[in-house]
């Protein structure tokens, strides 16, 4: 029995969610500033009568676990899932669920989305840095912020591609950063809330740029607390293409890991057209594109040619 059916929006995509129960605690969870760390901006309203959407989500609310019952994919996806409401630390693999879900939905629509991702802006140029976990993507951001740069995005940014270049069009807009960053390179970063790891958390949703940014550069880090200096170097041929390709496809193909085990979204139709993107991308930044190792703060000015 479906008691209320929501609607998430998020750059152009709906998805139905149908609820059995606990629609206010399905709720609070998707707009609590946990699920913005990771799932690119999106708003939660009631759906109204006749609305077209681009996926459903039938969600049997249980009191334990999380299970994907039924996955049908085509035009219009369905998913059946049992899971208890989503809730941070607590029951989390709904979030990753649905920004799989979301994943796909914005290939279908032609955008990119790239995991481990963060952008910022200023004076006419906007930067794209990728990194694996903990490389310094959010520590970098931090410092552009203080700088006086616009972050764009925090985290699994969605782009689009053509001839002229990758234009931002969106992402998440949630900050986790180390709070190292004061007391290596004395940038002060007051954090409006703490994770339970100790990390700060800043909501930017009020500050960042929301015009879209064509890319001028990009960038894979590797920084660390303890480098010191800065080197990089041009990322081309198939090494471009392979680093590309893995962080456009991580999280619709399921290498992002959840509870009891990430699907694949994706396709071979949807495949080729990845394929299509990311050669585009790897063509268009082949002088553009490089990988950059040293301490945050250096590699911050390296990338952005200015003084700290």
């Amino acid at each position: 029995m479906i008691d209320l059916a929501l609607v998430m929006s998020s750059y152009g995509v709906k998805v139905l969610l149908k609820l059995s129960r606990c629609v206010d605690e399905v709720v609070r969870g998707l707009t609590d500033t946990f699920a913005r760390r990771y799932i690119p901006s999106f708003k939660v309203d009631s759906a109204s009568k006749n609305l077209h959407y681009d996926a459903e989500v039938v969600w049997e609310v249980t009191d334990r676990g999380f299970d994907v019952a039924e996955v049908s994919l085509g035009v219009r996806d369905l998913f059946r899932v049992r899971s208890p409401p989503p809730m941070p630390y607590i029951n989390e693999s709904p979030y990753f669920f649905l920004l799989q879900v979301l994943s796909r939905q914005y290939l279908k629509k032609g955008y990119l989305m790239l995991t481990d991702s963060v952008s910022i802006y200023s004076k006419g140029r906007a930067y794209l840095l990728l990194g694996y976990p903990h490389t310094g993507k959010s520590t970098i951001l931090a410092i552009a912020l203080a700088k006086g740069y616009t972050p764009l995005t925090t985290e699994n940014t969605i782009v689009s591609v053509g001839d002229d270049g990758v234009e931002i069009i969106g992402g998440t807009d949630v900050l986790v950063f180390d709070p190292r960053v004061r007391e290596v390179y004395g940038i002060d970063m007051p954090a409006e809330q703490r994770t339970r790891h100790g990390y700060g958390v800043i909501d930017l949703s009020c500050r960042r740029s929301m015009e879209k940014a064509r890319v001028s550069a990009i960038y894979l880090l590797y920084c660390s607390y303890s480098s010191v200096g800065v080197s990089k170097s041009r990322v081309v041929g198939r090494k471009a293409v392979k680093t590309l390709w893995h962080f456009a496809t991580s999280v619709i193909r399921g290498g992002d890991y959840y509870e009891p085990y990430p699907l694949n979204l994706s396709d071979r139709d949807l495949d080729v057209r990845l394929k299509e993107l990311v050669n585009q991308v790897a063509r268009r930044y082949r002088s553009s594109f490089f990988e950059i190792f040293g301490s945050h703060i250096e590699v911050f000015k390296e990338i952005t040619g200015g003084s700290t």
